[in-house]
């Protein structure tokens, strides 16, 4: 009578197994690599709009262009429909507390700090956690001129 081989088998089907967990493993990083990577790319786009949204709107002032309220309220609804979907709960309400800032009148100039934390929040979700840029930074970054920031503070009481 002959013998089974137990231990050959039991390592065959073994390695078997293990090939298997190794392969559906790697499946897995890679599936979940591939979800998160469209994530990134559709939080890019939602926030790359939020900054070209008041970029434009600054620009098209300065060239002597206009942007009709209607198609600031289009690009402002979505973001909203994105960010509602992608965006973390922090930067959301964030959002939210900006679209209302713009709907009151009383401090036309408020809705610059919250748009600012907006950004900051932008950076930070896209891979920027160390960012350390503050208001003073980002809003000469949007105005580029000193002296009419020094003003602007001034007239607004900041």
């Amino acid at each position: 009578m002959t013998e089974i081989p137990y231990k050959e088998i039991s390592l065959l089907i073994l390695g078997t197994l293990s090939t298997f967990l190794i392969w559906r493993i790697q499946y897995q990083k890679d599936k979940i690599k591939n979800i998160e990577s469209q994530l990134s790319d559709r939080k890019y786009k939602m926030y790359s709009e939020l900054i070209y949204l008041i970029f434009d709107i600054t620009n098209a002032e300065k060239l002597g262009e206009e942007i009709t309220q209607q198609d600031i309220l289009k690009r402002i609804l979505g973001i909203k429909r994105d960010m509602f979907l992608y965006a973390p709960d922090e930067m959301f309400k964030t959002f939210t507390n900006w679209t209302l800032d713009l709907k009151n009148q009383t401090n036309g100039t408020r809705h610059f700090k919250t748009y600012f934390e907006l950004m900051k929040l932008a950076r930070k979700d896209m891979g920027q956690i160390k960012t350390k840029i503050k208001l003073d930074d980002f809003m000469l970054f949007y105005m580029q001129d000193e002296l009419a920031y020094k003003e602007f503070k001034r007239i607004n009481g900041w």
